[in-house]
């Protein structure tokens, strides 16, 4: 087959982002209280996908999450992101990973209490060479876009629930990421704000970015815009289902 042929048969698919190889992760590995996290699990994200990893407490899905976001070392199989293979890369090309592809909500927000809500959005551009103006600018924008720029001189601690995590997603975005990684989003939020939780990711994918989330609540994985539902137990995957 020539090569025109085989790049007419793929032009118009979506490229393939993240790819787990049977993907292995155990803890404290030959020891009495030796654990299986996750076992032998093959997962393929593509570009503008929204995945869901699907499972209760303790299948699984947030260690896959976090070995995905190159948060944690897989103990065997491989891990693939943008086609580079990550699994065993040293931690200073990781931190850079994570800083340029991924944008992190967390279950708990991990916002620093007693700062403000602009200063929270704007910690993970410490570290670059961002020129502050811009990184200011940008800031407000995203807020705005939140509908939180009149909440930025606010103290994070005085906010509500849902307006802290509107923070959380602000802070995952300032480095604009091509790949949001959320972990059980919506586990302190009522199904009003779990389903304003949806749109504001949804909204994020009709902007092409990838959304991948760890949830084990019927509002994120029976919504029925998601693209692929990943249902796990006992570190194992039970089937994929893909939507779209």
């Amino acid at each position: 087959m020539s090569s025109d042929m085989i790049q007419g048969m793929t032009q118009g698919r979506p490229r393939e982002v993240i790819r787990t190889e049977s993907v292995t992760k155990t803890y404290n590995v030959g020891k009495p209280n030796e654990a299986f996290a996750v076992r032998s699990v093959s997962v393929s994200i593509l570009e503008n996908d929204f995945a869901v990893l699907k499972g209760p407490s303790g299948s699984g899905k947030t260690t896959l999450l976090s070995l995905i976001g190159c948060m944690a070392r897989p103990t065997s199989g491989s891990i693939t992101v943008e086609g580079k293979d990550v699994s065993h890369l040293p931690e200073r090309f990781l931190t850079n990973i994570r800083r340029r592809i991924f944008g992190f909500i967390f279950q708990q927000f991990n916002l620093i209490q007693g700062m403000t809500v602009l200063q929270n959005v704007l910690i993970p551009l410490l570290p670059t060479d961002s020129n502050p103006a811009d990184g200011l600018k940008k800031a407000e924008a995203i807020l705005e876009d939140l509908d939180m720029l009149k909440r930025r001189d606010f103290p994070v601690n005085s906010l509500s629930g849902g307006e802290q995590q509107r923070v959380a997603i602000a802070r995952a975005l300032i480095n604009d990421p091509a790949i949001i990684l959320a972990d059980e989003p919506t586990a302190h939020l009522d199904t009003a704000l779990a389903a304003d939780f949806m749109k504001i990711m949804h909204h994020l994918r009709d902007q092409g970015r990838t959304v991948v989330i760890a949830s084990h609540d019927p509002v994120v994985f029976e919504d029925s815009r998601i693209s692929q539902v990943v249902s796990m137990r006992d570190g194992r995957s039970l089937g994929i289902q893909r939507n779209v």
